[in-house]
């Protein structure tokens, strides 16, 4: 083999690596598909993690689709692993403040793995009465800041995760419809 053909040889491994690498984190750069009517919403999730400096394109990597569609009635929104659905028969599309609550909601467990929170007001509830939402607008900001403060990399949730498992606690993990009532 000449020298040359060793350098051309050289080049296309190199390449053929370089191709590889680029391929195979492909997924931390793919935005999921987000229905118009939702879009604001999800814009302003994206905008407040990168306020805070959060690597959010990790986070939804594996979310395929954000859909305004329906859902079984009694429920706002769901979080299906790789897919969010807000519901377009219970929210009207002109209610940019549901839609964002529910938004930011759905993404908390889709994203972030965020339990249910039911201590007080909180983007985590499980239940999310009508007349409660002027309560949640009033508050918004003090609600998205709580929010975020929980944020855990993939990292530090395997982590405590583990820490969890070997103490034998049992947590209940990725209950994922937020109700409009509390069901009996």
């Amino acid at each position: 083999m000449t020298r040359d053909q060793k350098t051309i040889s050289f080049i296309i491994a190199i390449t053929y690596i370089f191709i590889t690498l680029i391929g195979s984190c492909s997924h931390m750069f793919k935005q999921p598909y987000v229905d118009p009517v939702l879009k604001n919403a999800f814009d302003e999730w994206v905008n407040q993690c990168k306020l805070r400096d959060i690597n959010y394109k990790r986070n939804i990597a594996n979310i395929d689709s954000i859909l305004f569609a329906p859902l079984e009635e009694g429920y706002w929104g769901q979080c299906f692993g790789n897919k969010i659905i807000i519901n377009e028969n219970a929210i009207s599309p002109i209610d940019l403040f549901t839609l964002k609550l529910v938004m930011f909601h759905e993404l908390g467990h889709c994203a972030f793995d965020y339990p249910h929170f039911e201590w007080g007001e909180d983007i985590m509830n499980s239940v999310l009465p009508q007349e409660k939402i002027i309560v949640y607008q009033y508050f918004w900001t003090i609600l998205e800041d709580q929010y975020f403060i929980r944020y855990l990399t993939k990292k530090e949730r395997r982590k405590i995760q583990k820490r969890l498992e070997k103490r034998d606690c049992f947590c209940i993990l990725h209950e994922d419809k937020l109700q409009v009532k509390e069901s009996n």
